[in-house]
């Protein structure tokens, strides 16, 4: 028998929902310049493998970095600055600084065609605890395709190419691109801050404190699953 995990039975029985489309940034997206400029970066520069949580196909190179180094896609303790790719990508660059919010990092991921990304959390990217030092975390999908599960907890997320969602990672989540095809996302890290809260759905926002009332539980049973096994 499949196993259900406790975070997935979790946020399914609340009702929660956990991820949104921000289409206040639509107005923003020069998608096909934004996709022609993606496929130099993926074209010219070899993506990395990502730290950890993986099974070796999830890979990514930034275009704003701590440090300014495009292969750290992880979190140091420096400051985030522009890697020299970001110059490469006016269209991307463009979008960046017509979104509120300090930028953090900035980065494509690509999960190549059959691999997995496992369930974990990443604790501090959500707009929900109501603390403006953090983040909220923002993708683009450049290229997917209904082939690839890509799920928090129990919502399965069906995103489409060239529209700007947010997704609340501090749940736990994960990805199995089964189709043949590479998945490309544009991760945007912003600072929060009133002017991006204001662009999310009112129904969403209504919901972040049901959302910190399960987070800790989810989280926990995740971390126990992990210990387990």
């Amino acid at each position: 028998m499949k196993l259900i995990h406790p975070w997935i039975i979790t946020t399914y029985l609340a009702n929660l929902s956990l991820s949104c489309e921000i289409s206040n940034f639509r107005e923003l997206i020069d998608f096909e310049s934004i996709k022609v400029e993606t496929n130099k970066i993926l074209n010219d520069h070899e993506l990395l493998s990502h730290p950890g949580n993986h099974d070796g196909g999830w890979n990514g190179i930034s275009l704003i970095a701590y440090g300014g180094d495009p292969n750290n896609t992880a979190v140091k303790d420096q400051k985030p600055t522009e890697t020299f790719l970001l110059e490469k990508c006016p269209s991307i660059k463009k979008l960046l600084y017509s979104l509120p919010g300090k930028k953090h990092r900035v980065r494509f991921l690509e999960v190549k065609p059959g691999k997995k990304v496992f369930w974990h959390f990443d604790n501090g990217e959500t707009i929900d605890n109501f603390d403006y030092s953090k983040n909220a975390r923002f993708h683009m999908p450049i290229y997917t395709n209904k082939n690839v599960l890509f799920k928090i907890s129990h919502e399965k997320l069906e995103w489409e190419e060239g529209k700007i969602y947010y997704g609340d990672f501090s749940f736990p989540h994960t990805i199995h691109n089964k189709s043949n095809e590479n998945r490309v996302h544009l991760i945007i890290d912003l600072q929060i801050n009133d002017e991006l809260i204001s662009n999310f759905p009112k129904k969403f926002l209504d919901s972040r404190k049901k959302r910190l009332f399960f987070k800790k539980f989810c989280q926990r049973s995740l971390n126990l699953f992990k210990k387990l096994n």
